[in-house]
C-alpha cells in the first residue's frame, strides 16, 4: 500500500492532539472518538490488503482486532454494571490510549515492510 505513510502520519497527528487535549478532559474524550473511529476505519480497509502483509503483520492485525473486540464487550457490560471512579478512568481513558498507541505501532512496523 503506497498511502500508508499518508495514514501513518493522519494517525500521529490525531494521537498528538487527543493527548494534547486531555489537557482539558471533556475535550481529549470528544478527540478520542474520533481517533478511534479513524482507527477502526483504516483497521477495516486494512483488512481487505491482508493476504499481502507478512505473517508477523497478520498477527498484529489480528491481536488488534481480538483487542478491540474484548474491548467493546467490557464497555457494554459496563452499562450495565456502571463502573465508576478510578474504573471508570481506565475503561474510558487509558485503555482505549494503550488500543490507539498499538494500532500506532502496528501502522508503522506495517510502513516499514512495505518500503
Amino acid at each position: 500500500m503506497k498511502y500508508i505513510n499518508i495514514l501513518k502520519k493522519l494517525n500521529r497527528v490525531l494521537i498528538v492532539t487527543t493527548i494534547v487535549m486531555y489537557l482539558t478532559i471533556y475535550l481529549g474524550l470528544l478527540v478520542q472518538v474520533i481517533l478511534g473511529a479513524y482507527q477502526l476505519l483504516i483497521a477495516f480497509v486494512l483488512l481487505f490488503f491482508i493476504k499481502n502483509f507478512s505473517k508477523k503483520s497478520k498477527n498484529k492485525l489480528m491481536i488488534y482486532w481480538l483487542v478491540v473486540l474484548l474491548y467493546g464487550m467490557v464497555w457494554i457490560i459496563d452499562m450495565d454494571v456502571n463502573l465508576g471512579g478510578y474504573l471508570g478512568v481506565i475503561l474510558y481513558i487509558i485503555l482505549p490510549m494503550i488500543i490507539a498507541l498499538y494500532f500506532s505501532y502496528f501502522l508503522e512496523s506495517l510502513r516499514i515492510k512495505n518500503k
